[in-house]
């Protein structure tokens, strides 16, 4: 399955000024939300749990001072991830692409207030 190769290959950062990188990251945060996935603190930052549930597969941010960062955690265990989901892997990956497609859209409305790059395969 191309899923791995998919996933693990997404990548977005934002260097940005730190009211920015407040803005960014609020704005994320509250779309995910919309979406059904939870943020969870974490120590770089937040875990995106799809509906809460503490998954192998989920989407990751970084927040630091300067710059924040965005990608998919544990790509590999995508069939395990579906499974503990009760979720066939076609549907949880459709469900992990519409986040990364939004998390896009945020870090896409940044473009121009700083160094801003959005890789998604299959996309370019």
């Amino acid at each position: 399955m191309g899923y791995e190769r998919d996933l693990t290959g997404i990548e977005m950062y934002a260097y940005l000024s730190p009211p920015y990188i407040e803005d960014l990251v609020s704005k994320l945060l509250n779309s995910m939300e919309e979406l059904g996935f939870i943020p969870s603190r974490r120590a770089e930052g937040y875990a995106l749990l799809p509906m809460g549930l503490s998954v192998p597969t989920h989407l990751r941010l970084g927040v630091y001072s300067d710059m924040v960062t965005f990608w998919v955690r544990g790509a590999r265990d995508i069939e395990r991830s579906a499974a503990q989901l009760s979720m066939g892997v076609d549907e949880f990956f459709k469900v992990l692409m519409k986040g990364v497609e939004k998390a896009a859209d945020v870090f896409n409305s940044f473009q121009g207030k700083g160094s801003v790059r959005v890789r998604i395969p299959g996309t370019e």
